[in-house]
């Protein structure tokens, strides 16, 4: 199926399929399909990301004392990081995702699983 759509959409849609990657039959392997795809078509918008991030974040570290660069929604420099990411989350890109019937996911997903991933699957 092809579709338009916005970088923020297609981010969005990565993070969704992350779950589904492991199943090991038809559905997994359609996600691992579209995960691909995405991933590839977000190359250049994830490093512009990325740089923003390194800009405007500051060190973060996590319960295991690991730190990394992040920016988080209550840092005063978010507004900055968010008005430079605006254009690019709006960018449009025609993708050829796969998709696969319903009737697959019975047995295969939760309702939780196909509801975030609900995009992947037609009548």
């Amino acid at each position: 199926m092809k579709k338009t759509l916005k970088n923020s959409q297609m981010a969005e849609m990565l993070a969704k399929l992350r779950p589904i990657l492991s199943h090991r039959d038809k559905i997994g392997y359609i996600a691992a399909r579209n995960y691909r795809i995405l991933g590839e078509t977000l190359t250049e918008y994830e490093t512009f990301r990325n740089n923003l991030i390194q800009k405007y974040g500051e060190e973060i570290t996590d319960e295991r004392g690991n730190t990394t660069i992040g920016i988080k929604v209550d840092s005063p420099k978010f507004k900055e990081f968010s008005a430079e990411m605006a254009p690019f989350n709006e960018m449009e890109h025609e993708v050829e995702l796969m998709t696969v019937k319903y009737e697959e996911a019975i047995g295969s997903l939760t309702g939780e699983e196909l509801l975030a991933v609900d995009w992947m699957f037609e009548d």
